[in-house]
């Protein structure tokens, strides 16, 4: 759940304390939720899911450590840092705290400094953790798409290949034509998922060089276009891409390969006899141009939106004509404009089509 600050779940039955705690985490900038009950608390836990939970031990029906034990037991709120912070100072109950899951066990009376320090290591720690979680799923994900979507097409391309090596002498000159074409058509496609696939990697380890420079615009849409055409051609799709002359300050290649992949995959999930419009369209106020590329192909549900920029939720949808995609060309056109300090929208209707846009700074004068 994002959120725009930390949200702290304090607990505690004596609402004055509630009252003096909630009140200096506040001024530290942090949203605070409270609970007055261990039933409460486990109840606000798993609706509200915040960041971290300061947990009083000595409350009536259910204490502290049943209440630790029970949100460490549920999986919906197990990884939710808890912070005892109570009156009892026993060694025995410090070490019972830490043993039911908690990361911090602060004594009262507490010191501000020391508890605000506290807190802030521990969402940090957290912090840390999601990003390396997040990390291993992009990487489980990233291995996935190589071992699926580039074994399917390299098979074809060996199968086809051992065909004609095996029976050159037999096959009809038409016909090993349709097989080099059907063999070219594969290679394409696997060249391409592999140029996404580096490009993407390069971006996750930090080694991609951003280079900006001001350019035509109308000059990349004209060789993606070119470079396209045919493409579109073969669906009998009408591809028309504006040449409005626009000159911006961007990474030249990394805009390519964000047209390239748009327009691509317009193409993929636009059926014969569709259209798709590359348009250009300039904000002189706010120095920023719009790049929209709107197809009138099958188009999205809004579950498929929900989860069209994760790489851990992404799937390969074939085409209308069965064509082959990862789904990894769209997550490096937002993580390539995002570099730019730039965004990338989605409007898209079922059965309708889907227009992406994209915005660029736009070149200063002279």
């Amino acid at each position: 759940m994002q959120r725009s600050r930390p949200l702290l779940l304090i607990v505690d039955d004596v609402s004055k304390n509630l009252q003096v705690l909630g009140s200096f985490l506040r001024e530290a900038d942090y949203e605070i939720s409270a609970a007055v009950s261990g039933k409460q608390a486990l109840a606000i836990a798993e609706e509200l899911h915040p960041d971290l939970i300061l947990l009083d031990i000595m409350m009536p029906e259910l204490d502290g450590f049943d209440t630790c034990k029970r949100l460490k037991e549920n999986a919906a709120t197990a990884d939710i840092p808890v912070i005892f912070l109570t009156a009892r100072t026993d060694a025995e109950d410090i070490v019972k705290g830490f043993s039911l899951g908690a990361v911090d066990y602060v004594t009262k009376p507490f010191h501000r400094q020391e508890l605000l320090a506290r807190v802030a290591t521990h969402l940090a720690l957290r912090k840390s953790q999601e990003e390396l979680r997040q990390t291993i799923r992009d990487k489980d994900k990233f291995f996935s798409i190589i071992a699926h979507d580039l074994r399917g097409p390299l098979g074809s391309f060996m199968s086809i290949a051992e065909y004609v090596s095996e029976n050159i002498t037999e096959i009809e000159t038409a016909d090993v034509k349709t097989l080099f074409r059907e063999m070219q058509h594969t290679g394409k496609g696997v060249y391409v998922l592999l140029e996404n696939l580096l490009e993407w990697s390069r971006i996750q380890l930090g080694t991609i060089q951003y280079n900006p420079e001001v350019f035509d615009l109308a000059s990349v849409l004209e060789r993606t276009y070119n470079l396209l055409r045919s493409q579109a051609e073969q669906k009998q799709i009408t591809l028309r891409v504006d040449n409005s002359q626009i000159n911006v300050y961007a990474d030249r290649n990394m805009i390519s390969t964000v047209a390239r992949n748009l327009i691509s995959n317009a193409i993929k999930y636009t059926p014969r006899d569709g259209r798709i419009s590359v348009t250009v369209m300039q904000r002189v106020d706010a120095r920023t141009v719009y790049v929209s590329v709107q197809d009138t192909g099958v188009g999205m549900d809004e579950k498929r939106l929900e989860g069209l920029f994760d790489i851990t939720q992404t799937k390969s949808t074939p085409g209308t004509e069965k064509e082959k995609g990862s789904g990894l060309g769209l997550i490096l056109c937002r993580e390539l404009v995002s570099l730019h300090g730039q965004e990338l929208h989605v409007e898209s209707t079922k059965g309708e089509g889907s227009t992406f846009t994209f915005t660029l700074a736009m070149a200063e004068e002279g």
